[in-house]
């Protein structure tokens, strides 16, 4: 289809840098106006095909055209688990309803040393954002954590969850350079969700929407970790008889130095709004879309101004040292370090299911104890090495 893939950022475990956490990032702060909004309401242009970068352009009319989402081949897989479409009003801390195949009850996850817990938060008039993926395997393990945003965020989300990891495990290349595979199938879930909401039957779309997705395969003993956006990875690694947090993603924000001068070379502009904390993306001129972090799927106006669904690929060799790896979206890492977070999962670690569920419950409490009626969603998968 005359797609021009980027080649993939690889980094090996000897060459990860340990992120050492920043104190003043863990203070609490006043966020009661414009709390956790990835986008921020303006009025904008009206949805349609012109406004998507041109590399996509051509995608999505050959896509609508040919109707590509149908043609990929069924996959079996043994577990599978993932959220459901929310479809009516949630409590606070509810959790998000799931699909499960191949076991009967959530509780089988547990031996399989895997546990997840995915909670709304407490934003009025808004569905759980926060979407997951689990897929075991008998040749690799697959996990997915996705953070939507803006007005279609829940249901961009949920779609991304359910067709990136077909596309990655039905791409030509997974089992040969599973690095390739995961690039190249990024970028296409992105295209084919910008064809998806261009279809008159759409109720959904992506102009000022979109989700964070970070990824992870267990296979032929590598950890591969994929991300764009926000929602981290952390892994347990131990050393001298404690468990130590290793920082693998970083957070694809606005102000990131290389993040910014990508958006202000496409005639983006990157800036901090007055009451507001994170900096923000803006087409220059204009006061939308107002989006915090610089990769993303989706938010096809913020993608004409350098924000790209391209993502950062860490493959690392398991070694015995290696305890469990965490990922969770931002709604756990606003108000806790990443070490604060090892150490509540490994204070359960003989229990998965039950860390994941004190982490989560321990995010929960830090926003009601900060912010007070503010609490973002909050997603936690826990995999034991």
């Amino acid at each position: 289809m005359g797609i021009c893939f980027s080649k993939p950022k690889v980094t090996d475990l000897s060459l990860t840098r340990e992120v050492k956490e920043d104190d003043s990032e863990n203070k609490p702060r006043a966020r009661r106006q414009n709390v956790r909004l990835s986008v921020v309401a303006a009025a904008g242009p009206e949805n349609n095909i012109e406004e998507l970068p041109e590399s996509a352009k051509t995608v999505a009319v050959e896509s609508i055209k040919s109707n590509i989402e149908t043609s990929r081949p069924k996959i079996e897989f043994r577990v599978k688990v993932e959220g459901e479409l929310p479809n009516g009003h949630q409590q606070g801390f509810e959790d998000k309803k799931q699909k499960i195949e191949g076991i009967s009850d959530i509780s089988e996850i547990t031996p399989l040393g895997i546990g997840f817990a995915c909670k709304k938060g407490l934003k009025p008039d808004q569905f759980n954002q926060d979407d997951f993926s689990i897929i075991v395997d008998p040749d690799f393990k697959f996990f997915g954590v996705f953070d939507g945003h803006g007005s279609y965020g829940h249901r961009i989300s949920n779609y991304v969850h359910s067709q990136l990891p077909e596309l990655i495990i039905s791409h030509p290349s997974f089992s040969i350079n599973p690095q390739e595979a995961i690039s190249d199938s990024f970028q296409k879930v992105n295209q084919c969700l910008f064809s998806q909401c261009l279809r008159l039957e759409s109720n959904f779309d992506c102009k000022f929407s979109g989700t964070t997705a970070t990824t992870a395969f267990i296979m032929n003993n590598h950890l591969i970790i994929s991300h764009v956006g926000d929602s981290r990875a952390v892994l347990g690694v131990k050393k001298d008889n404690i468990c130590e947090a290793r920082r693998i993603t970083t957070d694809h924000k606005a102000n990131v130095p290389s993040e910014m001068e990508r958006i202000i070379s496409n005639d983006g502009v990157v800036k901090k709004l007055p009451d507001d904390f994170p900096y923000r993306i803006f087409v220059k001129g204009k006061e939308y879309p107002g989006l915090s972090t610089s990769r993303a799927i989706g938010d096809s106006v913020a993608q004409t101004v350098g924000v790209i669904p391209i993502p950062e690929i860490h493959d690392l060799e398991i070694t015995e040292d290696f305890e469990f790896l965490l990922m969770c979206s931002d709604g756990v890492w606003e108000f806790l370090s990443d070490q604060e977070a090892i150490n509540i999962v490994k204070k359960y670690e003989k229990n998965t299911q039950l860390a994941a569920m004190k982490l989560a419950s321990s995010a929960w409490s830090k926003w009601i104890e900060h912010e007070e009626s503010v609490v973002d969603d909050i997603t936690v998968i826990v995999v034991h090495l």
